[in-house]
């Protein structure tokens, strides 16, 4: 019986800390909705875009309490720029899911928006990626098939050979006037 109390203790600690490491920048940021980073990354699924600017978005096919309502908002906010704009900022999802089908992710992304890529990561590249980008994922405790994560969107500049970061955006809902500003900053460096 006592081993069976430790044991939902710690599920119960596990799923509070999970919880935690999710939402303290939020509360860390007091406010604030956007991190400058300057961050250079040159990975080849990121450069290999012809467009110049990048919003990324890391997530899993058939997430529905991060990825769909976010995937939603960046249709939206995709949806306010211009022509001109829209053939200069591409929209990337990058799936941590690991699954066995590697066109998921872009059927997926496609579901929200026709001009939307879905990237498939094999094991390495996603360690990789989610190590530069700074993305926590894990394994859900409480649904299998899930995986609890950040819902960080990017924004990437081309400059010269790579790219880079030059905003985080994690605060949710995304600051639309904040970010479209963001973007035409970029489209008139």
């Amino acid at each position: 019986m006592k081993d069976k109390k430790q044991g939902i203790l710690l599920i119960l600690l596990v799923l509070l800390v999970s919880v935690i490491i999710m939402i303290l920048p939020t509360f860390l940021t007091k406010g604030v909705s956007r991190i400058v980073s300057n961050k250079e990354v040159n990975l080849p699924l990121i450069l290999n875009d012809t467009k110049d600017i990048e919003l990324v978005f890391f997530g899993y096919a058939g997430c529905t309490n991060i990825c769909t309502p976010r995937l939603i908002m960046i249709d939206k906010l995709y949806r306010l720029l211009n022509k001109e704009t829209k053939e200069r900022v591409g929209v990337a999802f990058l799936d941590i899911s690991l699954s066995y089908d590697r066109e998921l992710p872009q059927r997926f992304a496609t579901f929200f928006n026709p001009n939307f890529k879905g990237i498939y990561l094999n094991k390495d590249i996603l360690r990789l990626y989610t190590k530069i980008f700074d993305v926590y994922f894990a394994p859900s405790l409480m649904d299998k098939t899930s995986f609890d994560h950040t819902g960080h969107l990017y924004l990437l500049k081309r400059t010269n050979e790579n790219k880079v970061i030059r905003y985080i955006y994690h605060a949710y809902p995304y600051d639309f006037k904040q970010i479209t500003s963001d973007i035409a900053e970029l489209v008139n460096e």
